[in-house]
């Protein structure tokens, strides 16, 4: 895999769609993410969010992938390997187009998902916009609220929490963001919500 190659959607899909299949008898669930669930014409990498389940099975059908030659680990952007238990870089090694791989709980599925969905200017925003509400995110867990964590297993929990209607994966900018937002606080262009 070349730094900023970039792939036709069509073919990243297929990719992340054949990943998956090895994948799902170890899985819980399984779903792509990133760019590709947005349908961006073009793809950096494919993102997949698993629930393993149990652990141990991911892991024989990861290794499995990995020796068949079909997957293989891959260095981030600082030459340092990631293959830990909540992310995997990897390499689709017939295609050479990346495979980020990310473990959540069916607890948190939904704003994992959100999280990986992306892209990372609304990731941004979206973090901003807890704090402001006083209800922090965390990508990798649920909402702070009054000092209680607050479980979101869907996307529209993650909608309901932040206080705006759903918004499709190719809508979520900061732009959709800000202005769901000031509609559903029922103020102006010129209202604080951002």
């Amino acid at each position: 895999m070349k730094p900023d190659t970039r792939y036709p959607l069509a073919l990243a899909r297929s990719v992340a769609q054949e990943v998956a299949a090895l994948l799902r008898p170890g899985c819980a669930r399984i779903d792509v993410a990133g760019s590709i669930r947005r349908q961006k014409p073009d793809i950096g990498d494919c993102e997949l969010l698993v629930i393993p389940a149990p652990w141990g099975v991911f892991e024989y059908f990861l290794s499995s992938a990995m020796d068949r030659g079909i997957l293989t680990k891959r260095l981030n952007k600082n030459g340092h390997e990631t293959f830990g238990r909540l992310n995997k870089l990897m390499v689709h090694v017939p295609s050479g187009i990346g495979i980020d791989l990310f473990s959540t709980t069916p607890e948190n599925w939904g704003m994992a998902l959100v999280v990986r969905t992306g892209p990372s200017e609304w990731n941004i925003a979206m973090m901003a916009a807890f704090q402001r509400l006083g209800t922090p995110a965390h990508a990798y867990g649920g909402v702070t609220v009054n000092g209680t964590e607050v479980e979101c297993p869907t996307e529209q929990r993650v909608f309901d929490l932040l206080g705006i209607p759903y918004l499709q994966p190719g809508e979520r900018t900061p732009q959709a963001l800000s202005h769901a937002g000031r509609a559903a606080a029922g103020m102006t262009a010129s209202g604080s919500w951002t």
